[in-house]
């Protein structure tokens, strides 16, 4: 007998030994249920704590009943015993609920907020919004063997693009085939320039099984979570840019940006820290080394800045950062070298049913540096989602919305989508965008001033060849052509004329404690009737201009 377990012994352990090596070659696996052990030991360490100590007690109460004839004779375990596993279980429910808002009060421990007296000049946002970026690239993607995924917003020295990866579809290819680059949108002109930056990838998103850029990366570094691959433009080619996060904290782990890595097209990896990555311009430039899911995790976490007691039942300068779509806050705004560079731009609201703006959140696209501004307790300025609901609001000739209140249905074509925050003057106004349902094309990019809840500016996309770079001009200036000033806006028949045609921003102002030091204001003059006529019969002449051009269109046809 002691032969055979001495020969047992050494195969079981050859087996064992095996079975950790497969296990650790095939490590991407099991990443997942490693990583909740890894980032969630408040959830998993008190239930098991519970389950010794019940085991540890069971085993002293066994010398009382030792053998089955004790138990025979009426001697049990005590009863308390049965109640450890039921509390095993319910602590680790309520700790796997717990476990979400300790994390963020973590976070917001941990983060300094940089309070800020006013809202930074400028900045260049896109013109595009990315459902229409996603119909319009692929649209124009002429290839039957591949798709487009992974689309992101980058920064680069020309402006803001949108990229995708090139994948290949099909359950054959993802095996045999490589991906053989990127595309790049421009992503402040509407019109469709798709441009291929060709290279044969040999780690990619999509690829299978070894070639899968998951797997890839997985065998760099383990321990971690990664954020969503990009790829960006450089002068070597097409890169991916994957940043990834690591874990701080005992109990409670908190994510922290742990690095970023750089895939060539030849598989070669670099691992490099946020710092080193932030030295290379040609990645720095992009915004996208402090990842957005990161900003908005930081950002999100503000509302846990009073406590959990706050966050849950007081509620006092709580803030919250709601979305309008499937494309959530943050938005990447760039404010040039001169200025703050790449920012993730959030606007928060108020706890409970107000749609008001109550913080600007600003997060450094390359540091991670986040910046606030507080609206100050005596403005009002409004959120994202009552900015929708002014354009929607409004009548503008040609448009019909379909797109109302949640879940209600309409019957129009088009829809107003992504209330991007930008900062003219030194006040707050939204860049929106009327699409159609579609999502192929831009038709109209409309401004709303947070302030007044009103109509700035209707700049025509689909009929006007620079209404772009008009929108940037204004972005930049303030100045509305008199073409675009919106209907009803403050002081829209009454403008103060500037050279050149252009009118000053009637419903911009400058918000309490920003950089403009002021507010714009026009001269007033007419009723509030003969303003509401003069409307009226502006509507009517465009509408004329409209039912000419359709009447010119059937006479060339």
């Amino acid at each position: 007998m002691r032969r055979l377990i001495s020969s047992v012994k050494p195969a079981v352990l050859v087996v064992a030994l095996v079975a950790l090596v497969v296990l650790w070659l095939v490590r991407p696996i099991w990443h997942g249920l490693a990583m909740f052990f890894w980032t969630q030991p408040i959830v998993w360490l008190p239930p098991i704590l519970l389950l010794v100590a019940g085991a540890v007690l069971l085993r002293r109460s066994q010398r009382s009943w030792s053998t089955l004839e004790d138990l025979k004779t009426g001697v049990r375990p005590p009863g308390y015993l049965f109640a450890f596993p039921i509390l095993a279980f319910f602590a680790f429910v309520i700790l796997g609920g717990l476990s979400g808002p300790l994390v963020q009060r973590a976070i917001v421990s941990n983060t300094t907020y940089e309070a800020i007296p006013g809202l930074p000049a400028g900045g260049e946002v896109r013109i595009v919004p990315r459902e229409v970026a996603e119909v319009n690239a692929s649209s124009a993607f002429n290839s039957p063997t591949e798709t487009l995924t992974n689309f992101r917003i980058v920064n680069t020295d020309d402006g803001l693009i949108w990229t995708a990866l090139r994948t290949p579809q099909g359950a054959f290819r993802i095996f045999s085939k490589k991906s053989q680059g990127i595309v790049s949108l421009d992503a402040e002109q509407t019109a469709r320039q798709l441009r291929y930056g060709d290279a044969e990838m040999e780690v990619a998103p999509g690829l299978q099984i070894t070639d899968n850029l998951r797997w890839r990366l997985l065998k760099e570094r383990f321990l971690i979570t990664l954020e969503e691959p990009v790829g960006i433009e450089t002068d070597a080619g097409p890169r991916l840019v994957v940043p990834y996060l690591e874990y701080k904290g005992i109990l409670i782990r908190r994510p922290v940006l742990g690095g970023v890595f750089v895939v060539a097209p030849d598989g070669a990896i670099e691992d490099l820290e946020l710092e080193e990555a932030a030295r290379r311009p040609e990645l720095a430039e992009t915004g996208r080394l402090f990842s957005d899911t990161q900003a908005r995790r930081i950002q999100e976490a503000y509302q846990y800045k009073g406590g959990l007691w706050n966050a849950w039942f007081v509620h006092e300068n709580q803030t919250r950062i709601t979305d309008t779509e499937t494309n959530r806050q943050p938005y990447l705004v760039d404010f040039g070298p001169q200025g703050l560079g790449p920012q993730w731009v959030s606007v928060a609201e108020p706890y409970g049913r107000a749609f008001a703006a109550s913080a600007i959140f600003l997060t450094d696209a390359t540091t991670g540096k986040t910046r606030i501004w507080r609206v100050p307790a005596r403005t009002s300025l409004s959120g994202n989602r009552r900015a929708l609901q002014a354009v929607r609001a409004v009548s503008i000739p040609g448009i019909d919305f379909g797109d109302g209140a949640p879940g209600a249905a309409g019957s129009g074509n088009f829809k107003v989508v992504e209330p991007r925050p930008v900062f003219v003057n030194g006040g707050l106004v939204y860049l929106t965008s009327i699409i159609p349902k579609e999502a192929n094309s831009v038709s109209k990019t409309v401004v709303v001033d947070a302030e007044t809840n009103k109509l700035v500016a209707i700049f025509d996309n689909d009929r006007d060849p620079r209404a772009e770079a008009k929108t940037l001009n204004y972005i930049r200036t303030g100045e509305v052509p008199d073409e675009a000033v919106a209907p009803g806006a403050a002081g829209a028949d009454e403008e103060e004329q500037e050279p050149g045609g252009t009118t000053t921003t009637p419903g911009t102002t400058t918000t309490p404690g920003g950089a403009g030091g002021g507010t714009t204001t026009t001269p007033g003059g007419g009723t509030a009737v003969e303003r509401q006529l003069d409307d009226v019969i502006r509507r009517q002449r465009e509408l004329l201009r409209e039912i000419e051009r359709l009447r010119d269109q059937v006479g060339r046809g």
